[in-house]
């Protein structure tokens, strides 16, 4: 992700604060392009036992305790990353991803806006309360602050299996990426680690685009697994 923002991006990007979510890998975090701070939070074990994580309680202090020398804060998930060199030019003062699933909320997988009102957002609302995930309102909370929002809406990616596009497809979100190392049971168990491993391989080449064949290898690697859990699970 850090390799495809240092070679698609200009001096917009001024620099790169690492939210070690892993807690474990600063020293490597730190060796990469344009990261000038890596930082990370004891657990919230609060947050962590309604979802698995705790990446909104992580933001949410990221974002109050960075001292920003920027006009605009950058917030993009470790498997979302630019693919062609436009991608800054879709940038407007608040640009928000749209979530794939419910159109009108806002996804923290891709998102700029001023650093003015960076502090004042809540990446936790309505997580404990109604249930969403993370930075889902931010949206809301940003529309109640008078400020317009450019919706970078999602286009699917890889004939609708894995990923999406985004500002005009010069922008890739894989999704959940991180579950797999993941130590909750709850976030794994919504991946295949092998497959996983594989899609990493490729996109490590650069390729954002699986054709056909590859979807084909995949769903029947899928089948041939489900078929081994169930012939264990019968004997």
């Amino acid at each position: 992700m850090l390799k495809q923002i240092d070679a698609l991006s200009g001096p917009e990007i001024v620099d790169v604060i690492v939210v070690d979510q892993s807690r474990l890998t600063s020293t490597f975090l730190q060796g990469l392009p344009r990261v000038s701070e890596v930082i990370s939070f004891p657990l919230d074990e609060d947050q962590a036992a309604i979802l698995g994580h705790d990446h909104p309680s992580s933001l949410n202090r990221a974002l109050r305790q960075i001292n920003f020398r920027t006009s605009h804060v950058l917030v993009m998930d470790s498997d979302c990353f630019p693919i062609d060199g436009s991608w800054i030019s879709h940038l407007q003062n608040v640009t928000l991803a749209s979530d794939p699933s419910y159109g009108s909320l806002s996804h923290p997988c891709l998102m700029c806006f001023p650093v003015s009102c960076a502090a004042s957002l809540d990446f936790s609302q309505g997580i404990s309360t109604i249930g969403i995930d993370t930075g889902r309102l931010v949206a809301l909370q940003i529309s109640q602050l008078g400020l317009p929002i450019n919706w970078a809406k999602p286009t699917v990616a890889n004939h609708g299996y894995r990923g999406h596009y985004y500002l005009e497809g010069s922008t890739y979100h894989h999704g959940s990426a991180s579950f797999v190392s993941s130590s909750d049971p709850r976030l794994t168990r919504q991946v295949d680690a092998r497959r996983e491993q594989s899609y990493k391989k490729k996109i490590a080449a650069g390729n954002y685009h699986f054709s056909l064949l590859d979807l084909l290898g995949y769903k029947l690697a899928g089948l041939r697994r489900k078929i081994t859990r169930v012939l264990k699970k019968a004997r």
